[in-house]
């Protein structure tokens, strides 16, 4: 399964399904890895991609370097999300942590990595597709 496929799939485990009279949703939660705080909040139409692993590697390294309290939790994400919130592309890296559901567990201003403007040409992020 394509890696944007199984986070989708993911998503809309989060989401929730409601009856088929419902409104969509326009908004989605993605829960926070630490126990009581926020989850993530961001519009079903916001711009997103899921990086690939060598990508995800990358970005991984690059935010260790750069950010030390980010090193000294010695996980490694799950998935790497480039999304645009509140006008920013930022980067979300999700764990599992036991759970059936990914959770977030850090966020990143995509402005502050060199290769963000080659990844967004790469994957040219895009709003959820439902037919995905």
């Amino acid at each position: 399964m394509h890696a944007h496929s199984v986070w989708i799939a993911g998503v809309a485990g989060l989401v929730g399904m409601a009856g088929s009279h419902a409104q969509p949703a326009a908004e989605m939660s993605l829960r926070s890895c630490v126990d009581g705080s926020p989850a993530l909040k961001l519009p079903v139409a916001a711009e997103r991609a899921t990086l690939d692993a060598a990508d995800r590697q990358r970005f991984d390294a690059a935010a260790q370097a750069r950010y030390p309290l980010y090193q000294r939790g010695g996980f490694r994400p799950y998935q790497v999300l480039l999304l645009r919130r509140g006008g920013q592309w930022q980067y979300v890296t999700l764990w599992h942590d036991g759970r059936p559901e990914p959770c977030f567990a850090a966020v990143f201003a995509a402005d502050r990595f060199d290769f963000t403007a080659e990844w967004l040409a790469k994957y040219r992020p895009r709003p959820l597709d439902p037919t995905d």
